[in-house]
């Protein structure tokens, strides 16, 4: 039986990377795969893809209002809070991450 083909994977924006999201995709278009109903886990990764942009993007937010704030161009409040924000989602993508981490090592060492 032969495998269904693979789909590119897709360029992730990550606030370390800043500048990279600009860049062309350089992937090639795959054949369409036939069409499937997606999966509870495919759901659960898109999901998890948008949250770790989404939480890219609130570093990146408050990486600029750093830089703006050291030219004086940005409130010290607006700092402040634009880094607790960060601070926040970045521990909860982590806490998020490691008790899946953890809970998938759980199920894989299950017996059968």
């Amino acid at each position: 039986m032969a495998n269904p083909p693979i789909n590119p994977i897709t360029l992730i924006k990550l606030a370390q990377a800043e500048g990279v999201n600009n860049a062309p995709a350089v992937a090639a278009p795959m054949p369409a795969a036939p069409a499937q109903t997606p999966s509870i886990f495919d759901e659960m990764l898109g999901r998890a893809v948008d949250s770790l942009n989404s939480v890219s993007e609130v570093e990146m937010n408050a990486n600029r209002l750093i830089d703006q704030y050291v030219q004086g161009k940005a409130e010290l409040s607006d700092v402040m809070l634009a880094t607790a924000k960060m601070t926040i989602a970045v521990n909860l993508a982590v806490t998020t991450i490691t008790t899946a981490v953890s809970s998938f090592k759980e199920i894989t060492q299950m017996p059968i």
